[in-house]
């Protein structure tokens, strides 16, 4: 069943009219006709059934008008796991949103570190605001994560309170952590640039409490890697 994003609250009973965006995926993409289902989600949590209604407007104009059938809300992912990562250059960083996004991140940081090879204005671009709608869509995760705008290591490295794990080099006889020894309701991970973090921001994330954590012998690009270690998180987390 098609899923779309319809970012108010659901009540069953009531109509909930989709975005022009929304509507020209579900009536001339999809081609969905009166009758036909698909689910809402509002990247809340709340996940809905909903059926089309008839439109009485001109084909050109109309909107797409459903009625919501039924509605569950999905606990949020405990423990929340937050991202901290150094964007890669252009459309790699899509990749990075569309893993985090499928895998069940709370929200994103994006930080600017020593050696980072793409430095974001102050706020982050709408296009990966729309990447992120588009891999809840994909995945069916009802929960959409927070966008946070960019900020220097040190700034995000300072106002962050999470234990966790940073995305390191593989060192000889150095091993990962297992995640059950870290009791918190939320877990970071911290994924540096292309380049690695620089020698001062590794040993600050060390002095912080946080554990190196790697996937393989061998340096991987930023989008590789946040998707390798998100899923070593889960892996322990389900062990």
């Amino acid at each position: 069943m098609p899923s779309y994003y319809y970012p108010d609250s659901f009540e069953i009973g009531t109509c909930a009219v989709l975005s022009t965006e929304e509507t020209t995926h579900a009536l001339r993409v999809m081609r969905l006709e009166p009758g036909d289902h698909l689910t809402l989600l509002n990247g809340r949590g709340d996940r809905a059934d909903a059926i089309l209604l008839p439109n009485e407007s001109s084909r050109r104009m109309r909107q797409a008008n459903c009625r919501i059938e039924s509605m569950e809300n999905i606990p949020c992912p405990n423990p929340s796991i937050i991202l901290y990562v150094a964007p890669p250059r252009n459309k790699n960083m899509d990749a990075v949103l569309k893993a985090a996004t499928e895998l069940g991140v709370s929200k994103i940081v994006p930080i600017i570190c020593r050696y980072a090879v793409s430095k974001p204005e102050s706020e982050p671009p709408a296009t990966w605001t729309n990447v992120l709608i588009t891999a809840m869509k994909q995945s069916g995760n009802p929960w959409l994560p927070i966008l946070a705008p960019p900020t220097t290591f040190l700034d995000a490295l300072s106002a962050s309170h999470e234990n966790g794990f940073f995305g390191a080099v593989p060192r000889p006889g150095e091993t990962n952590t297992d995640v059950a020894m870290i009791s918190e309701k939320s877990i970071a991970l911290w994924v540096g640039p292309e380049g690695g973090f620089a020698p001062e921001e590794e040993q600050a994330l060390r002095d912080k409490g946080l554990h190196p954590l790697t996937a393989g012998p061998w340096i991987l690009r930023v989008e590789t890697a946040v998707t390798a270690l998100l899923g070593a998180i889960h892996i322990m987390l389900n062990a």
